[in-house]
């Protein structure tokens, strides 16, 4: 049996490295997983109790550019953070020497982008994406910890224009998402995906909205199967993870949203030791990465610990999983070069599925951390340890997720910033 299975994966070398020898830097015939992850500190700010702190939890940080934008959150003993946006330009990938670079920091106040015009109130465990060239921001709870109710309203800062404005449904009014916090708040072709969260009460949600920005009408798609954990959008689908307090099994949920067919597909995995599979979390991350040529996955990191905890464990993970994802399809289109049109990731795929080999599809491993490239060079941290309830996002490229903030193994709140990059 064992010798079947090296010539398959023979065969499938040396076919693969045929259709594709000149991907500079892409072997066609390593394995895709595990990934490799390298931590940099990208900046810090000290523990102050002032409402401008980063120092905070709870909060958002949105990437525009080569910009990431952090709103809300709370400080040092619960305090709310103030309605400023805060802005840190980051390193550029091939350039980043992040352990001595201290990146460009604005703090731009909230100003209407009219005159009398409104702009956000302070806020905490509320939702942000992107949204064509502004940052998006929904729900969330106020300073006293009740739900923030604005009738649907979604948040707008213009990133160029440094601005606040909303947008409000005008069709349909009375078909709207109720008011929530800890919601997913997700971007796809112009339009959002609001998914889950928890409403007046503190009960979950399991509801699923999608607002289109041409109509300003919300529609109502199919529940979530379960609670969810996390939520992020890959291509045209979305996925949501479930997971039980018991530590026994976690469940990979994903919905074709273009066009939106319904219902939800499952894949389940169980989370014993044996068994690879991350370890049930909330207040993680979640979120689409890409290596490159085609090859996709979903990173699930860090976030609370959930089921039974023994004497001394930490209350938070500190561990990163990858879930690949369906290799992207070939594209062609006539402005496109032969070297971009084709995926390599698709093309090695296709091999193996006929070969009868395991192409990782939907699977899991865990994150290989490696250590800085210089590490006696190196000072301060080289990992943000356990984490949870902090901002983060991928950089344009799909390549690198930046994060900032939350709170630590004593639950205290964090002032530093992290870019992880992959390989």
């Amino acid at each position: 049996m064992a010798e079947v299975a090296a010539g398959i994966l023979a065969a499938e070398q040396a076919v693969s490295a045929t259709i594709y020898a000149g991907a500079a830097g892409y072997a066609l015939a390593k394995s895709t997983m595990p990934l490799k992850a390298t931590f940099s500190q990208t900046g810090y700010t000290p523990d102050t109790a002032s409402s401008a702190s980063l120092t905070r939890s709870h909060h958002t940080l949105t990437i525009i550019g080569d910009k990431a934008y952090i709103f809300g959150g709370q400080t040092g003993q619960g305090k709310l953070a103030g309605n400023s946006i805060h802005s840190i330009a980051l390193p550029e990938a091939d350039t980043a020497t992040p352990d001595t670079a201290t990146p460009e920091y604005q703090v731009l106040p909230a100003l209407a982008a009219e005159k009398g015009g409104s702009v956000p109130k302070p806020r905490t465990r509320h939702s942000a994406c992107v949204l064509n060239n502004s940052v998006a921001i929904y729900g969330g709870y106020n300073e006293s910890g009740n739900i923030v109710d604005e009738d649907s309203t979604i948040w707008l800062f213009d990133v160029e224009k440094l601005t606040w404005s909303t947008i409000k449904p005008y069709s349909l009014p009375e078909s709207t998402p109720p008011p929530r916090g800890e919601a997913y708040l997700l971007a796809h072709d112009g339009n959002l995906i609001l998914v889950g969260g928890k409403n007046a009460n503190g009960e979950a949600l399991t509801d699923v909205w999608h607002y289109n920005c041409s109509s300003g009408a919300w529609k109502k798609l199919s529940h979530t199967p379960d609670i969810i954990a996390g939520a992020a959008i890959a291509g045209h689908t979305l996925y949501a993870i479930t997971n039980s307090d018991d530590s026994l099994g976690s469940e990979v949920h994903r919905l074709d949203i273009q066009p939106y067919t319904g219902p939800w597909q499952t894949v389940s995995f169980p989370t014993d030791p044996l068994t690879p599979g991350p370890r049930p979390r909330s207040r993680g991350g979640l979120i689409p990465i890409t290596t490159g040529y085609g090859r996709n996955y979903l990173v699930y990191f860090f976030g609370d610990r959930k089921g039974k905890a023994e004497a001394g464990d930490l209350l938070q993970w500190s561990d990163l999983w990858t879930f690949q994802l369906p290799s992207s399809d070939l594209e062609a289109k006539s402005t496109t070069s032969v070297k971009d049109a084709i995926k390599p990731a698709k093309i090695k795929d296709e091999i193996r599925k006929k070969l009868g080999a395991d192409t990782g599809g939907f699977s899991w491993a865990e994150v290989e951390v490696q250590p800085p490239g210089d590490i006696e060079a190196h000072e301060g941290k080289i990992h943000p340890g356990p984490r949870g309830s902090f901002g983060y996002d991928v950089t344009n490229d799909g390549k690198r997720i930046v994060l900032w903030g939350g709170c630590n193994a004593a639950g205290e709140p964090e002032g530093d910033g992290w870019i992880v990059e992959f390989s």
